[in-house]
C-alpha cells in the first residue's frame, strides 16, 4: 500500500463523498495503489453509510475529538504516506497528486499553507476573519519564534507524510491542537519538510457546523505552544525577577523599610516559584514527546535532593546561630536583616526541592 487517505468524520454527510471520490480519482491517477479511510467520530447524519457507499473503509472512533479521529484512522492507515484533510470539502483532495509528487523527493512532512504568506489562496468566506487577521498568523508566529518550525500556516489541516517518520512518535492530544502537535513534533524530531501552497476552500455544507470552539481551541494551541518551551515562560522571567530583587538589594545600601523587605521578599519567592514551574514544565515536555532537553539531564545529573537538604540546611543554621549568638546590637540592623532572609530562603529551597525531586523520582526508584 503506499497511499492512505485519512479523513476525520462527524456528521459531514454533505460533502463527505465529493471528498472520498476526489481522493478515489487522484490514486487512480497516480496509478498507486491506495486506501480512503473515515475515522467517524460519532456520525448521526448517515455518513457512515454514504462512506461506504463510495468505497471508503471507515472506522469507528468512541474518544471524542479531532485529534481522537485522526489518531485512530492513522493507526488503522497501511499506507507508507498518509495525506489528512477535513471532510467538509474545504481541503481540495484534488491537491493529493502534489503533496504525493513532493513528498516523493524525500520529504518526512509537506505541509500545506492556506495564506498568501506562503503562496496560498483562501477563497471569500471560506475563514472568519478572526482567524484569518488575528487566530492563525498570531498562533503560527509564536510557533515559529519558540519552536523555529519554519511554515507559514501551522494550523493547516491538509498534510501529508510519512508512516514510518509518524510511528516514530507519540502523541497526548485528542482535540484540534493535535494539528499544532503533530508539526512541532517531526519538526523537533529532524524531519525534512516542505510547505505547499494550497487552495482553502468555503466549507461545502449547507446545515452542518463548524467543529472549531474559537476562544477554546485558540488558548488551547497558546498553552501547548508556551508551556512546551519553558524558557521563556519560566526560565526567563524568574532570571528576570532575580536580578530585580538583587537590584533592590544592593540599592537600598542594606537599609531596608517593611515594604522594600517585603517587594524583595515577594520577588524573590516568585522567582523560585517559577523556577520550579519551568522545571516542571522541562520534564512534562520530555514526557509527551516533544524532545529531550539536554540542560534537564544535567541539572538532575547533579542535583539530588539529599544535597539540597544538607547544604540549605547548613547554610540557614549558620545563619539562624550567626543571628542569635554573634550579632549583637552595635552591628547593623541589616545583618540581623540578611540572616533573617537566608533563613527564609533555605527552607523554601528545601521545600521546593522535594518538589523537584518527584520529578525525577522514576529514575530514582
Amino acid at each position: 500500500m503506499i497511499l492512505s487517505v485519512v479523513i476525520p468524520c462527524l456528521n459531514e454527510s454533505e460533502t463527505i463523498a465529493i471528498c472520498i471520490k476526489k481522493s478515489i480519482k487522484q490514486i487512480k491517477l497516480l496509478k498507486i495503489k491506495g486506501e480512503v479511510i473515515v475515522a467517524d467520530n460519532g456520525s448521526i447524519d448517515g455518513s457512515i453509510e454514504i462512506a461506504k457507499k463510495n468505497g471508503a473503509k471507515v472506522i469507528h472512533v468512541r474518544e471524542k475529538g479531532y485529534g481522537a479521529a485522526l489518531r485512530a484512522g492513522f493507526s488503522a492507515a497501511k499506507g507508507k504516506y498518509i495525506i489528512m484533510g477535513d471532510g467538509d470539502d474545504s481541503y481540495d483532495f484534488n491537491f493529493i497528486n502534489k503533496f504525493y509528487r513532493k513528498i516523493e523527493k524525500g520529504y518526512d512532512l509537506v505541509q500545506g499553507c492556506r495564506f498568501p504568506s506562503g503562496g496560498g489562496i483562501i477563497e471569500k468566506g471560506a475563514m472568519p476573519i478572526s482567524h484569518r487577521l488575528v487566530g492563525n498568523p498570531f498562533l503560527t508566529k509564536v510557533s515559529r519564534f519558540l519552536h523555529k518550525v519554519p511554515f507559514n500556516d501551522m494550523y493547516c489541516g491538509m498534510k501529508m507524510f510519512r508512516k514510518s517518520f509518524l510511528d516514530k512518535l507519540s502523541f497526548f492530544s485528542t482535540g484540534m491542537v493535535f494539528c499544532m502537535e503533530l508539526v512541532i513534533k517531526f519538526h523537533n524530531h529532524g524531519s525534512k519538510s516542505c510547505e505547499l501552497p494550497i487552495i482553502f476552500k468555503k466549507d461545502g455544507r449547507k446545515k452542518g457546523k463548524s467543529h472549531i470552539r474559537t476562544f477554546y481551541d485558540g488558548f488551547s494551541t497558546l498553552k501547548f505552544l508556551l508551556i512546551c518551551c519553558p524558557k521563556w515562560l519560566f526560565f526567563i522571567p524568574s532570571l528576570i525577577l532575580f536580578l530585580i530583587s538583587t537590584y533592590h538589594v544592593f540599592n537600598s545600601h542594606f537599609s531596608f523599610s517593611e515594604s522594600e523587605l517585603f517587594k524583595i521578599f515577594f520577588l524573590q519567592i516568585l522567582s523560585i516559584q517559577l523556577l520550579m514551574l519551568g522545571l516542571f514544565a522541562s520534564v512534562l515536555s520530555e514526557k509527551i514527546g516533544l524532545g529531550e532537553n539536554k540542560y534537564l539531564k544535567s541539572f538532575f545529573k547533579y542535583f539530588t535532593l539529599s544535597l539540597a537538604i544538607i547544604l540549605f540546611s547548613i547554610i540557614g543554621t549558620l545563619s539562624l546561630f550567626t543571628k542569635i549568638f554573634i550579632i549583637q546590637e552595635t552591628y547593623p540592623e541589616y545583618l540581623s536583616t540578611i540572616c533573617d532572609y537566608i533563613v527564609f530562603l533555605s527552607i523554601m529551597i528545601i521545600f521546593n526541592s522535594f518538589f523537584v525531586s518527584l520529578l525525577n523520582i522514576e529514575k530514582e526508584i
